[in-house]
């Protein structure tokens, strides 16, 4: 759906100040470029009814979820999901958090990530945190972009007399060890918490996919895997209070003034529990937006601890900070280089960095550095972070969306100014032909087997590591997909008279990746490459200035060594489900719970769209005779449930579960594994039968 203007946006009001005080802004900007916009108080509603009914009389055209505590978001016993999914108004969800980090249950997580699968052909998500926009989208959910935070803006305006020498403006508390008595997983959050600590820069999403591996094993599905990573994110979040009292009780240069402290007053509680030290003072927390401006307009160093749910994210603390003229220093963040040129300036990756540089700006000789590097980033912020801005680019990139969405996918990367028609422009920075900002060296934001074609001009000549980069060419390409790339070669001056370029290539550098030469191929996956290509053409073109580039069109081979599993591709379709018995059990029971399985799928109008894949061991027919007791099954359900299978019925493939390379290679076309000896059968009935199967497959 295009927004065209005029367009109705609605809006939930917010009981929290940070984010009443976005919704206010982002309404504003909508309001300025001709939208109108309503805003409706969930506070006093007491039931779905009442909510949905008040959504239908206010009749908008799009929805904008901006709270993660919102009515609209948060779940539901009675609907078992989420209000999102059930109503047909599209939604703009934007996620200045990360994405989870108020969720502490695994299932709940699951639920809302496949709520959100289900609902991508009429929802867009702006996310700030990098990760979010990479694993969105790794689930196919490809109307996900990144955003920024924005700030409402004033003259930059230095004090003479400060108040303040280092102020930190938020809850703390003075010990991690108090936040983790008693919590599942303790062992692992403090090792994980600690080495955040020594090191600033360490990314935390990276300990969520390694709990997330660990607890899988095996085969596991998109979902689950997303869904144990953000769990465990989310447990170390919950820690950022504590987390920052123990860089701030580390602090040895200046005096620190906390406005906040103890988060326990949201409660009711009289608890105070400080930072005892000298050079700390405490002052009462407070909620006034102007009043926080002024704290960081009159603080010689504004000090910023980003929260742990953030490794990319350049939170609002930094920009409201900046937005006034105040100078700040922040743990590093990534997102900190596209944002302004100073980076390094306001940037620590360890206390005793942090130390350093608080010594260093509180100098008498450094004021007048200090003012011009906030002045600076003034300048970068009023520029790239305001509201307006943003909210014309969402919207551009919403209707970019749409114009695409029946398209088959094809990816112009690195495509600066200038795209083909039909072409999905990706570019590390913002113009108005990229439609996705993304940054190359990391994970693409495309899920695997999605792209028919992938154009990269003059692009991978940037990018830092080769082999990643041809990995994830590979897998985000379709099998026999086409990858065009042109890159300046070594045999010529080309390679090396950009300052820019980081990786060099020449002919001979695509044997390492093509099955046309098996041994280099070979070689090259003892270093990492997981693919193979093989070559279309492959040749020299000259350009201006001597430069010598090489052209090459590759074809993704995605069946390369996997031709002894041909039975299995043809017998895969849109969904494939392994089931688990317990070959162990008593006839009766085994029955029963195959009986009770098949005649779910045998019910679903979308059955000849279902290929299930039971999982036997080299001792299951020692048990039972596997092939008759299934046929029998299936023939008893289809005459005597009088199910019509003229358009089809499910696909049966046996999987010996011995064989882990088959399982490997069956992994990502795998929807779900079910292990049928645990397994509720009225909760799988709701998953398929209630549900449209095809609206939760993740792959």
């Amino acid at each position: 759906m295009i927004i065209s203007t005029p367009s109705k946006f609605l809006i939930e009001s917010s009981s929290r100040p940070i984010y009443q005080r976005i919704i206010n802004t982002f309404k504003k900007a909508l309001l300025e470029i001709g939208h109108t916009v309503s805003l409706i108080d969930t506070t006093n509603l007491s039931s779905l009814e009442e909510y949905l009914l008040l959504i239908t009389a206010e009749n908008p055209d799009f929805l904008l979820s901006i709270s993660p505590s919102s009515t609209l978001v948060n779940y539901w016993e009675s609907l078992d999901g989420y209000i999102f999914e059930i109503t047909n108004i599209p939604i703009i969800f934007v996620h200045y958090d990360n994405i989870f980090s108020n969720l502490y249950s695994s299932d709940i997580i699951q639920k809302k990530l496949t709520s959100f699968y289900r609902t991508r052909e009429k929802s867009w998500h702006f996310c700030l945190e990098y990760d979010n926009f990479l694993d969105l989208r790794s689930l196919g959910i490809n109307n996900t972009f990144s955003i920024s935070h924005a700030s409402e803006f004033v003259e930059f305006s230095p004090v003479k007399n400060y108040t303040y020498e280092v102020s930190f403006l938020g809850h703390v508390l003075p010990d991690l060890s108090l936040t983790l008595e008693g919590y599942p997983f303790s062992h692992l959050l403090q090792s994980h918490l600690w080495n955040r600590i020594v090191s600033l820069n360490t990314r935390l999403s990276l300990y969520g996919n390694e709990f997330a591996a660990n607890h899988l094993g095996g085969i596991y599905d998109c979902i689950n895997f997303l869904s144990l990573k953000y769990f465990y994110i989310s447990l170390l979040h919950v820690r950022s209070q504590a987390f920052r009292g123990e860089i701030l009780k580390r602090i040895d240069k200046g005096n620190v003034s906390i406005i906040g402290g103890d988060p326990a007053y949201i409660n009711g509680s009289d608890r105070k529990l400080v930072i005892n030290k000298e050079n700390i003072k405490y002052y009462p927390p407070q909620n006034d937006q102007d009043l926080a401006l002024k704290i960081y307009r009159d603080s010689k160093i504004n000090l910023n601890i980003t929260s742990l749910q953030f490794d990319d994210a350049v939170i609002n603390r930094v920009i409201d900070t900046a937005a006034i003229g105040g100078f700040v220093l922040t743990d590093w963040r990534s997102d900190l280089v596209s944002l302004t040129e100073v980076h390094q300036e306001i940037s620590y990756k360890s206390i005793e960095e942090l130390n350093e540089k608080i010594a260093y700006y509180l100098h008498p000789d450094h004021y007048r550095e200090r003012l011009d590097i906030a002045e600076a980033l003034h300048q970068d912020v009023r520029q790239k972070c305001n509201y307006l801005s943003i909210v014309e680019s969402m919207i551009a990139q919403i209707n970019a969306s749409e114009n695409t969405m029946s398209e088959p996918l094809r990816i112009d990367l690195g495509c600066g100014t200038w795209k083909p028609e039909g072409f999905i422009g990706v570019d590390i920075s913002p113009s108005p032909n990229v439609d996705v900002v993304a940054n190359l060296n990391r994970r693409f934001p495309f899920s695997d087997n999605s792209a028919e074609i992938i154009r990269a001009h003059d692009v991978v000549e940037h990018l830092d590591n080769r082999i990643h980069t041809m990995n994830e060419l590979w897998r985000i390409s379709k099998p026999n997909g086409l990858i065009d790339i042109r890159v300046p070669s070594t045999d010529g001056r080309g390679a090396f008279q950009d300052p820019t370029h980081v990786s060099f290539w020449n002919i001979n550098s695509f044997m390492y990746y093509c099955i046309e030469y098996p041994a280099y191929l070979q070689l090259n996956q003892t270093y990492g490459f997981k693919g193979a290509f093989r070559i279309e053409s492959i040749e020299h073109e000259r350009s201006e200035g001597d430069v010598v580039h090489v052209r090459t069109l590759l074809r993704s081979v995605k069946q390369y060594k996997d031709e002894k599993y041909n039975d299995y591709i043809d017998g895969l379709k849109s969904i494939n489900i392994l089931i688990c018995p317990d070959w162990h059990e008593n006839d009766e029971n085994l029955y029963r719970s195959l009986h009770s399985f098949l005649s779910i799928i045998f019910h679903h109008p979308q059955k000849q769209d279902i290929s299930i894949l039971v999982g036997i061991t080299e001792h299951s027919s020692e048990y039972v005779d596997v092939d008759s007791l299934l046929s029998d099954i299936a023939l008893n359900l289809i005459f005597e449930g009088n199910i019509d299978v003229s358009d089809g019925e499910p696909n049966i493939l046996f999987v010996p579960m011995e064989d882990r390379e088959l399982l490997k290679y069956l992994e990502p076309h795998i929807f779900k594994v079910i292990n049928l000896a645990n397994t509720d059968f009225d909760d799988l009935k709701k998953l398929f039968i209630d549900r449209d199967i095809t609206d939760v497959q993740t792959n």
